[in-house]
């Protein structure tokens, strides 16, 4: 009598673990958009490994700086396009999505901001043979004291770069562009 009791216990058990990792990892809120902070942290973690050499070019103002680098923090340096995720449950109705499709596969998906008040604007992502082959992003910030915009980049083999102008009531405006180009793959 004991025996059939244990089995019976060992199978609730195994059956609620396996129903608990399952929910677990499922859990979460659905992805309507593109998932840009989970495709950046792979596209980070996969530039990690690869480390290619790189140039670096960072303009202020007018003022240039040109470097190469053998590695570079990639976690750090994408992290600006990881803040321009739009994949939140309560933003689901505040961006128009717009698809283009060319013999019949997949060519980009265009999310426009229906909500002025929403910092990314425009978010392009665009693809070749079902992979991600450039994305584009355009943030904007106003509000009474200052006036922030960018502009964007990342393709996965070249490189990213980022255009930004921010202007404020009591100073000049600023104009910083970051462009980093792959040099191996």
């Amino acid at each position: 009598m004991r025996q059939p009791f244990v089995y019976l216990l060992l199978f609730l058990l195994s059956a609620t673990a396996c129903s608990k990792e399952n929910k677990e990892k499922n859990s979460g809120p659905p992805k309507a958009f593109f998932d840009l902070r989970g495709y950046i942290q792979g596209e980070a973690e996969r530039l990690s490994k690869a480390q290619p050499k790189v140039i670096k070019r960072i303009s202020i103002d007018g003022q240039q700086e040109e470097h190469t680098f053998d590695s570079l923090d990639y976690k750090k340096e994408l992290a600006i396009f990881s803040r321009s995720d739009i994949n939140k449950t309560s933003w689901f109705d505040k961006y128009q999505v717009d698809s283009t499709f060319q013999d019949g596969q997949l060519k980009q998906v265009t999310y426009t901001s229906k909500d002025k008040g929403l910092k990314t604007n425009l978010m392009e992502v665009q693809y070749d043979q079902g992979a991600v082959s450039a994305i584009h992003i355009r943030n904007a910030t106003e509000n009474q004291v200052a006036d922030v915009h960018q502009e964007m980049f990342y393709r996965p083999k070249k490189g990213y770069s980022l255009a930004s102008g921010q202007s404020t009531v009591l100073s000049k405006e600023k104009d910083v562009r970051v462009e980093v180009e792959f040099l191996e793959f």
